[in-house]
């Protein structure tokens, strides 16, 4: 089973030498390994400020993707300020994180939400759509319930409850495998029916239900992630503060390969 590792870099390093130093520090860290069968088992995407994407593209190995942290809503137009989905997949980004509780708490509703997935899909990214900030059951419900089934195939969601977030205190395990079951039963809920005409032959499609990855965020490190990772329903971690400790980002990539 594949895993992600997000690192959410926010608004850091505080400088360009210093991102530079980070990214030869990951490909240090994240470069050579030996079991070249074991390395698809994890995947890392790093999603750096604007202003550094070009050189962590340049910089990356091929065993690290290129993430941005988020996009605007629109396409293009006069937006002063603002960033197109268009623009940072011409970067090289294949992922975009949206609807993390930092940018809701800064005004992104979920009505915004959905409309940036929409403009992320439509330029042939992964959305990682962030849910926990207020209600994960409701912003869940905002994207599934208004995008198809192979769309909903192409995101990746991530529950990532807002007191875990930055407070050094992750989530119970227990509470995290509950919340990712109760996003997949939302999603087959919305599409059972297809999945039921499709079992008994009379239309639809028993793959008619999506499996997107689901990734659980808030206070993970090199050594509590182990806690998690024996959860079936899991599918990666986003990490901030630990995307600036390449030795422990190994760790968990190791771990991650032994499995």
């Amino acid at each position: 089973m594949r895993h992600y590792i997000v690192c959410n870099w926010k608004m850091s390093p505080s400088s360009f030498a210093k991102a530079k130093g980070l990214m030869a520090a990951y490909n240090k860290a994240l470069t050579g390994r030996k079991n070249q069968k074991s390395q698809g088992k994890a995947e890392v995407i790093i999603c750096p400020p604007f202003l550094y994407f070009q050189m962590v593209d340049e910089r990356r190995s091929r065993l690290m993707h290129l993430g941005a942290q988020n996009v605007f809503w629109k396409g293009q137009g006069p937006y002063t300020g603002q960033i197109s989905a268009r623009m940072v997949n011409e970067f090289g980004a294949e992922y975009v994180l949206v609807g993390h509780s930092e940018s809701r708490r800064l005004g992104d509703t979920d009505v915004i939400v959905a409309t940036k997935v929409r403009e992320i899909l439509k330029n042939n990214m992964t959305p990682i759509i962030c849910v926990g900030y207020k209600d994960f059951v409701r912003e869940t419900k905002s994207i599934v319930n208004n995008f198809s089934a192979e769309e909903i195939g192409n995101m990746f969601f991530a529950y990532e409850p807002i007191g875990s977030i930055g407070t050094l205190k992750p989530a119970h395990p227990e509470q995290v495998g509950k919340a990712i079951r109760s996003i997949k039963n939302i999603i087959f809920r919305r599409f059972r029916r297809k999945y039921f005409f499709g079992m008994v032959g009379i239309g639809g499609s028993k793959n008619m239900v999506p499996q997107p990855v689901v990734l659980y965020g808030g206070s993970i490190n090199g050594e509590n992630f182990r806690d998690y990772l024996e959860m079936s329903e899991l599918s990666g971690f986003i990490i901030g503060r630990e995307s600036f400790r390449p030795e422990s980002l190994k760790k968990m990539v190791q771990k991650i390969e032994q499995q």
